[in-house]
């Protein structure tokens, strides 16, 4: 059996077409956990009455606690084999969770992520961003390190595009001091104990992009010292566990940082009266990419011309070198010194 839990607060636009995605899988044996985390709008209705119609459905009600709160909640009361999450404004393809089930048990992986394609709230699949379909990956341990930094977003990041076993997963639990990014570090915890995993390179999961979402919405100090920390914890598991992968890990790190960066400052720039609130975020942003950028200019597993760029990085974090972090980082290579190999420097962002 498989577990599904959807924490929901204030979606009732968008959690009936989410639950019947869910309630209309190819694959039957199901518990899906809804945990209304004390949504003032109709949430809790809407999931009581699908509970009444379909008996594979549980409801938990609880106060306002936070996303990381309701999918412990949900963890807690799971009895499957496996668990999937869904995020309330999403929603699933009808064969998502027969194709990622059969995958794991044909290759015995501890793990299963998918791909994902954008859809607006009309539900219009964002055809410039399509997911590339393929054919799927068995990774090691160490392949999934080595491989994160190239994955989409939400299958780098997320735990709404995986399955996972309850077994390996035993009492793992979300960070609830986490103000973002909080899957993030989930993964993390749960790839400690994963042997292998399997890729599932098509768009089974559907990503509403929406205004005011979590995703999508505004962005405070706290949630992005959270991001940064999390990523930064990305970095010393890799390092940690394989050592001769840091380079890449560090060019993947300030990657990410500078362009978040970039987004944060022109999030800033459309909101008004917040100037001291965007100095300090951006304050603190420059102070962290100038103290990873340090972490590269010593590295002994770093490229000569990427120092070059992570000098320029510390020396002064100037608009003009942020902008175009990721093209010099996609044009330059990172040499694997143990390995003695380059590894390509296309690297996605989060």
């Amino acid at each position: 059996m498989i577990s599904i839990i959807v924490p929901a607060y204030k979606v009732e636009k968008f959690l009936p077409k989410c639950i019947e995605s869910l309630i209309n899988q190819t694959y039957r044996d199901l518990e899906i956990i809804l945990v209304n985390d004390g949504s003032p709008d109709n949430c809790g209705r809407i999931c009581d009455e699908y509970a009444q119609q379909d008996s594979r459905i549980q409801v938990i009600h609880q106060p306002n606690m936070g996303v990381s709160a309701a999918r412990n909640a949900g963890l807690y009361k799971a009895h499957g084999e496996y668990v999937g999450f869904c995020d309330p404004d999403d929603f699933c393809a009808a064969d998502m969770y027969e194709y990622m089930l059969k995958a794991m048990e044909n290759h015995h992986a501890d793990m299963v992520a998918c791909g994902y394609d954008y859809f607006n709230e009309e539900y219009q699949r964002d055809e410039s961003r399509a997911y590339e379909v393929r054919e799927d990956e068995l990774m090691s341990r160490e392949e999934i390190y080595r491989k994160l930094a190239d994955m989409p977003p939400t299958i780098r990041h997320g735990v709404v595009t995986k399955l996972f076993r309850k077994s390996v997963m035993g009492n793992l639990q979300f960070n609830t001091k986490l103000k973002s990014a909080e899957d993030g570090n989930f993964l993390l915890d749960y790839l400690q104990h994963v042997s292998s995993a399997v890729f599932v390179h098509h768009p089974l999961y559907c990503n509403l992009v929406r205004q005011g979402s979590a995703t999508h919405g505004g962005l405070n100090v706290q949630s992005l010292k959270d991001s940064f920390e999390v990523h930064d914890r990305m970095y010393w598991d890799t390092v940690s566990a394989y050592p001769h992968l840091k380079g890449y890990a560090i060019a993947f790190l300030l990657d990410v940082c500078t362009l978040k960066y970039n987004e944060s400052k022109a999030r800033m720039q459309q909101v008004e009266n917040q100037s001291q609130t965007a100095d300090h975020l951006l304050s603190y942003m420059r102070s962290y990419i100038r103290r990873k950028a340090l972490k590269g200019i010593l590295s002994n597993y770093i490229h000569w011309k990427l120092k070059i760029y992570y000098l320029l990085l510390w020396i002064r974090n100037r608009e003009a070198v942020l902008s175009s972090a990721c093209a010099i980082i996609a044009k330059y290579h990172y040499h694997d010194k143990k390995n003695s190999k380059e590894v390509s420097g296309d690297i996605g962002y989060c």
